[in-house]
């Protein structure tokens, strides 16, 4: 393979993304609100759920903090990691995610789902600036709060 095409392949930059990917889940984990907020940019949007956003940075860690008293272990799992790059400094992402949850009354819950990610990279290397969770399905919750991934119907119509 030519140089030319390795170099149009970013890896140095999709080790980045990948590396901040695994640092929020492991600070979700750890229950570290500014370790997790930091792979965003000062203007983020997020929507975890529902249909309402959570804009800037302040307002995510404050809804972080506020879900870190809910939960009293979690465990996030990132894999299949899929980034296209649609910029020099710009990138869309989208990542499985498995996000097991358990409350301090022990009642356990786990989200299998989607983040859907656009990063941008600054003087500080890349962030995300607006991260959205779309759930295949959810076992132990009630789903009726979630944003749902939509299924492509096969050409049969099944």
């Amino acid at each position: 393979m030519s140089s030319a095409r390795l170099d149009g392949l970013r890896f140095p930059d999709r080790h980045d993304i990948e590396q901040l990917m695994y640092t929020y889940a492991k600070a979700a984990d750890m229950a570290d609100v500014e370790l997790q907020v930091s792979v965003f940019n000062d203007d983020c949007r997020v929507l975890f759920s529902g249909d309402t956003w959570i804009e800037g940075k302040d307002a995510l860690r404050a809804s972080l903090r506020n879900a870190f008293t809910r939960y009293a272990q979690t465990s996030h799992a990132v894999t299949n990691i899929s980034i296209t790059f649609t910029g020099t400094d710009d990138a869309e992402a989208e990542s499985l995610i498995t996000a097991w949850h358990r409350d301090a009354e022990g009642k356990e819950w786990t989200l299998h789902g989607r983040y859907l990610d656009r990063w941008s990279k600054g003087t500080e290397g890349w962030k995300i600036q607006t991260r959205q969770i779309l759930a295949a399905g959810a076992v132990g919750r009630d789903e009726s709060r979630l944003t749902m991934l939509q299924r492509l119907t096969m050409s049969d119509g099944h």
